[in-house]
């Protein structure tokens, strides 16, 4: 059957979402598989990572042969905000050749380069019995592979305070420095958008903006946690400045009356930061923002492309790639590419409040994420930024041996000269 409405969101049991990209890293097309299991906060309680590749394994999103490999490098995704009691659990991602697909497919995968397409298997109760829904050939459009299509809210009108809410849009995306060799810095900025803010030129408004954003690690890097967050100091700021929030037209800084920015970095697992890529698992951090924001009238004046911007960054170490095994291709000088995969805003909230006494005015702003919704009548609020590849050193696994005597014999020639320098140190 296929799946096209959120109609039965709240009898969703569990499912699994298949969500494909396609980018080149420069000599191929690649399609990235972002395969989330999703669980019903109230269905399903115990959710395991055995229990999510297992039906990534029955529904074919994988092999039988990459079982193994999903409970070895699946991701937990932390505990965040739920929607319609809906929340993804789980994230692996597998990375195959375009060529590898039918021809048909592979049209369909390129022809939606810059989009996000999912396909959905789901457990669901309806009529009192449970029953398995399935997308078709095409899949379905997705606003990312954490958002699972026809299960977002896509309604701004609270039945229960009988109060309507404002939409806004948004996007998250990362730039990676060319400095800074195997430790680099990865700025991310918050895009977002706003319809119908106030436009009164003699009153004083005051938002509030809160925000949680995912960030896909695959095996070939990692963030210290305990190093998470760029800090700025500045002789204004001495505890320092994690991030920046401001508005913006047409990519112009505007400036706002007053401001304030928080940033919270989150991980439920432990990251390891001694493993080499092939013995890592994926891991999936978590942002929370707030910011709170003073402006006027004068800082919009409904302008074209007005948006306000969250700044902040990261550091991403590389971890030692695998060995090469054949020097042609890609591999060719001993490098090797590395996707690193784009930052996703999962949810946003914002309010606007007067500050002046003869205004009472209080709205509210929700990011929309159901692609269906009528909202969603540009391509441009689908278009996903691309992955940011780097090519880095890596070993030759010819050269496994001659590595390895090199070392060895400096090993014993150095504890040779230390053992002969001991005599003396004692005389001494």
């Amino acid at each position: 059957r296929l799946l096209w409405t959120a109609d039965a969101a709240e009898y969703l049991i569990s499912g699994i979402a298949d969500t494909t990209q396609v980018f080149s890293n420069g000599s191929v097309d690649l399609t990235r598989h972002h395969l989330v299991c999703f669980r019903h906060d109230v269905y399903q309680t115990s959710f395991d990572s055995e229990t999510c590749c297992s039906q990534l394994y029955l529904k074919g999103s994988i092999e039988k042969d990459q079982v193994k490999y999903c409970l070895d490098h699946v991701a937990v995704i932390s505990p965040i905000e739920s929607f319609g009691s809906v929340s993804p659990a789980y994230y692996l991602a597998i990375d195959s050749s375009v060529t590898l697909d039918s021809y048909h497919e592979k049209q369909l995968l390129l022809d939606n380069k810059r989009r996000y397409r999912q396909h959905r298997s789901l457990q669901v109760v309806e009529d009192k019995e449970k029953e398995t829904l399935l997308d078709g050939y095409n899949g379905v459009d997705a606003f990312s592979p954490f958002h699972l299509t026809g299960f977002m809210p896509s309604g701004l009108h609270d039945e229960d305070t009988e109060r309507s809410s404002f939409p806004l849009f948004g996007i998250a995306q990362g730039s990676l420095s060319n400095e800074g060799g195997m430790h680099r810095s990865f700025g991310q900025t918050v895009h977002i958008s706003f319809l119908d803010l106030p436009n009164n030129n003699k009153v004083r408004y005051r938002m509030k903006l809160n925000a949680t954003v995912l960030l896909p690690i695959t095996e070939s890097v990692f963030i210290d946690a305990d190093d998470s967050l760029i800090v700025e100091y500045t002789k204004d700021s001495p505890d320092g400045i994690k991030c920046r929030a401001k508005f913006a037209s047409k990519g112009v800084e505007t400036p706002t009356l007053e401001n304030e920015c928080n940033i919270q970095f989150t991980s439920s697992e432990v990251i390891d930061i001694e493993q080499p890529s092939f013995a890592s698992r994926q891991y999936v951090v978590v942002y929370h923002i707030s910011a709170s924001m003073d402006f006027d009238y004068s800082h919009h004046e409904g302008k074209e492309g007005f948006e306000l911007l969250i700044d902040y960054g990261t550091t991403l170490h590389i971890r030692y790639p695998s060995p090469i095994l054949n020097e042609t291709g890609v591999f060719e000088g001993g490098l090797v590419p590395i996707v690193i995969q784009q930052p996703v805003l999962y949810s946003a909230m914002a309010k606007v409040q007067c500050l002046t006494l003869d205004c009472s005015l209080d709205r509210k702003y929700i990011l929309q994420t159901d692609v269906s919704a009528s909202e969603f009548g540009t391509d441009k609020k689908l278009n996903m930024p691309q992955p940011v590849l780097i090519n880095v050193a890596a070993g030759m696994n010819a050269d496994y041996w001659w590595v390895t005597l090199i070392t060895m014999s400096a090993a014993v020639v150095g504890g040779i000269v230390v053992i002969k320098s001991m005599d003396s140190v004692s005389q001494w």
